[in-house]
């Protein structure tokens, strides 16, 4: 029917857990955490959906707030943040960058990765997860409590996750036996996450399917993109063109790589690959720019 009504019937259909109304209390500090601009996350359509929520539960929207996970990527600036939520969710309750300088040590997950959440989100009485899923080069599936591990953690933390990256069960659209993506639910344990809203787009950007309720919500998400961007390939080809889709994903070279791993299966050893990316912004990341220069 449209964007939002997708997102609602989600909200009043919750996968495994009650409704949000029903989770939170007036009184309560709350945290929503979303991505930052170099995802294509609708969050100006689905954070006003969250907030009628906790609006019926008789929270206040002083005790909201907004946080973009940034992960390790650069801060960003106050028109940017208006835009991914919208000025009136930006004008009603507090917005604010994570911050991977200003996080709370919890342990380390079996793997050994620091759990090192921004402080914000950890202090937080809920903490409540958006995220957009799509396949990712080697956490599987983004989305889930991705928005916490990288999302809001530090530096140290997401370095000793992504290195596992190098296993060769790390790889897009798996998730049993990943250690990228184990360590990323594994934090879970350390600071329980209370409710998740994920989407997935169509081609146009456009929300094409809402997941609501308990982290497992997460799963059906996957599913559904499975049904609809999953695809088997008779043979590789000679020569591959790949696009990431346009903006965000193409706003650098650090980004738009990410589409290089999603079609490497589909192009014969010793083929060609075209890329066509806008890289606005450059490389992305200084030390993957001396990578390739070097």
């Amino acid at each position: 029917e449209s964007e939002e009504a997708e997102v609602r019937r989600a909200l009043e259909n919750p996968i495994d857990s009650p409704k949000l109304r029903e989770i939170v209390h007036p009184g309560e500090k709350i945290v929503i955490v979303t991505s930052d601009v170099t995802r294509p996350m609708p969050s100006w359509v689905v954070v006003p959906c969250v907030l009628d929520e906790l609006e019926k539960a008789g929270v206040e929207d002083k005790d909201v707030t907004v946080v973009f996970g940034l992960g390790s990527h650069r801060k960003q600036t106050e028109e940017e943040m208006k835009r991914l939520v919208g000025e009136d969710v930006y004008n009603r309750v507090k917005c604010i960058d994570s911050d991977p300088d200003d996080v709370e040590h919890m342990g380390y997950c079996k793997n050994g990765t620091p759990v090192d959440i921004f402080r914000t989100v950890a202090d937080a009485d809920r903490r409540i997860l958006l995220g957009n899923v799509e396949y990712h080069y080697f956490a599987g599936y983004s989305g889930g409590m991705k928005a916490i591990m990288p999302g809001v953690s530090s530096r140290a933390a997401i370095q000793a996750n992504h290195k596992n990256m190098i296993s060769p069960d790390s790889y897009a659209g798996h998730l049993e036996g990943n250690p990228v993506r184990d360590d990323i639910e594994e934090v879970y344990d350390f600071r329980p996450v209370d409710f998740i809203v994920n989407v997935a787009l169509d081609d146009h950007k456009k929300i094409a399917f809402a997941a609501a309720g308990h982290v497992t919500a997460h799963r059906a998400a996957c599913k559904f993109l499975d049904s609809i961007y999953k695809i088997k390939i008779d043979k590789p080809a000679d020569v591959v063109i790949v696009s990431t889709g346009g903006y965000p994903k193409d706003i650098n070279l650090y980004q738009a790589q990410k589409s290089i791993d999603n079609v490497k299966h589909a192009v014969r050893e010793g083929g060609i690959m075209v890329l066509a990316a806008s890289c606005k912004e450059g490389y992305g990341s200084d030390v993957f720019g001396r990578w390739i220069q070097q």
